[in-house]
């Protein structure tokens, strides 16, 4: 089945993070459609001149995609306008709008002092009402990796992000998908791994993912993100997949983030982040 994706393209030393990351982690030729999404600043006189720019850009990676003989290119349009002042807000605007399987945002590692200030436009996103998954590339690593970490729970997040997982790779077999999680021993009456093992193979195989494509891994602890962190520096994922619960923005979350999904956005390098509605 033919997935849909909104692909924000950017002037700037991130602009190619998320293009590279589609081009290497699908197979050529694809069953992704994209549309290739650019913001200018807001109108002003000398503002012109950099739409014109960034449509400039959407055009060079189009061609780049169909130049690597990635995508036809029918499967490839291009949208640009101009922010009304709120450039994060305007992707997610166009994201339900567009109704895309997945929106893809190259994002780079910033310092505490940038997060705090919310200098990022990824950063703004994630605080955003979404309704659907969000994808953070960052740097790629220079060989390119194919499989996928996906962390789960009991929670409802978590089982979004499996089936959105299952829906994306269930027709594409190049991809190893490892269903990984935290164990807590301190926690009594918790759900087990045994049956949230259950329920996440019951959302990859029911898209179409193949049983023996679906590996299991249980580790011991109770700081989720530093038990992921951990896992990534032992093999490289080209994807981390999380859930993503409710939580409020405040400027100590910003400093000292608690949910997971943001203290992934945080510290996680090399893979991409893929985050749930």
């Amino acid at each position: 089945m033919e997935k849909h994706l909104l692909v924000c393209v950017r002037a700037d030393s991130t602009a190619s993070y998320a293009v590279r990351f589609i081009k290497n982690f699908f197979h050529s030729p694809c069953d992704v459609r994209m549309t290739l999404f650019h913001v200018a600043p807001p109108k002003s006189s000398w503002s012109k001149g950099l739409r014109a720019k960034g449509h400039r850009l959407l055009e060079e990676t189009r061609q780049w995609f169909i130049d690597h003989n990635f995508c036809e290119e029918h499967q490839i349009e291009v949208k640009s306008f101009h922010s009304r002042g709120n450039t994060a807000r305007e992707i997610v605007q166009e994201g339900h709008k567009g109704m895309y399987d997945a929106v893809a945002l190259g994002r780079q590692v910033q310092s505490v002092l940038e997060e705090f200030f919310d200098y990022s436009v990824g950063n703004r996103v994630i605080w955003e009402e979404i309704d659907f998954p969000l994808w953070f590339c960052k740097c790629p690593q220079e060989i390119p990796g194919k499989d996928v970490l996906l962390c789960v729970d009991e929670d409802a997040p978590s089982q979004r992000i499996a089936d959105h997982v299952g829906f994306m790779l269930g027709d594409n077999p190049n991809h190893e998908i490892t269903m990984f999680h935290v164990h807590d021993s301190k926690e009594k009456g918790a759900t087990t791994s045994e049956d949230i093992f259950e329920i996440t193979r019951e959302h990859l195989e029911g898209n179409g993912v193949a049983p023996e494509r679906i590996k299991e891994l249980v580790v011991d602890g109770d700081d989720v993100a530093k038990a992921v962190l951990a896992q990534v520096a032992k093999k490289p994922y080209a994807v981390v997949a999380v859930g993503r619960g409710e939580h409020d923005k405040t400027a100590r979350e910003k400093l000292f983030p608690r949910s997971l999904s943001v203290k992934l956005l945080h510290d996680l390098e090399g893979a991409s982040l893929w985050i749930s509605r």
